[in-house]
Order: C-alpha cells, then sequence, then structure tokens
C-alpha cells in the first residue's frame, strides 16, 4: 500500500509540474497567471501534501498574501505571482519556505539578467515573467526533497 501511495505522490507531483509549465508558458506570453489555473493547481497541492500525510500550511499562504499584497500596490509585483507563492507555500514548513523563497529569489535574478541580456525591449517594457522563477524553484525543491 506505501508503494502505491508514493506512486500517487509522484503521479500528483507530475500533474503539478505539467501545470507549473503551463503557467510559466502563459506568464511568458501573455505575462498573466490565470486563476483558473491556480485553483486547479490549488487542489493539486493540497492532494500532493495530504497524501504525504501532512497538513497544508494554510498560515502560510495568508503570511505570503500579506507580505507581498504592498508590493502589488505599488506595482512591483503582480498579482498572480503573489497568488501563485501563496498556493505553492502551502506544500512547504515554515524553514521550507524560507528556503524556497530564496530559490525563488536566485532563479529571479538568473531570469532577470538572461532577460536584460537577450530581451532588453520586452523586459522594459513588460517585466520580468516572475512565474517563471517561481514554478521553477517549486520544482527544483520538490525534486531535491523527494529524491
Amino acid at each position: 500500500m506505501a508503494a502505491f501511495m508514493q506512486w500517487l505522490v509522484y503521479a500528483d507531483f507530475i500533474l503539478i509540474t505539467c501545470l507549473l509549465l503551463f503557467i510559466s508558458w502563459q506568464d511568458i506570453l501573455l505575462r498573466i497567471i490565470s486563476n483558473d489555473s491556480l485553483i486547479v493547481l490549488l487542489c493539486l497541492v493540497v492532494l500532493f501534501v495530504a497524501m504525504q500525510q501532512r497538513f497544508p500550511n494554510i498560515i502560510a499562504a495568508l503570511v505570503v498574501i500579506a507580505v507581498f499584497f504592498p508590493l502589488f500596490i505599488f506595482n512591483i509585483i503582480g498579482g498572480g505571482d503573489i497568488k501563485l507563492m501563496s498556493v505553492l507555500s502551502m506544500a512547504f514548513s515554515w524553514q521550507q519556505n524560507a528556503d524556497f523563497f530564496f530559490i525563488t529569489a536566485l532563479l529571479g535574478g538568473v531570469i532577470g539578467v538572461i532577460g536584460f541580456l537577450f530581451y532588453c525591449q520586452i523586459v522594459r517594457e513588460h517585466g520580468i515573467p516572475y512565474g517563471v522563477a517561481i514554478s521553477l524553484a517549486f520544482i527544483f525543491f520538490n525534486v531535491v526533497l523527494l529524491n
């Protein structure tokens, strides 16, 4: 039974990864992260955490919204990025969330440098698609944790 449950966790992670790749693609092309995608992602993340016999870190999700909302008000970060970080932060403990945000910041910096080097005009006009960094950080962090 444990092997079957582990297989379900991996299957759910693959679904989450596919959805995060779609969200990243959507963020690159349209600079939008749709609420429909986020609702499906929320269901998959809650299922992912529950199958590992843990509780979703709802307080972390609320803290992310509270901390990053002022950045949204001042047009520093997009609302979809905040919602994406909030949903994904539910999968981690407090220490893991700190590591997740650190990896997200590193990947965001790399994506920003690449964007300014190769797509300077587009980045200046539309900003950096930070959903890509958030998604890649989640995938990277879980691959490291799961293996």
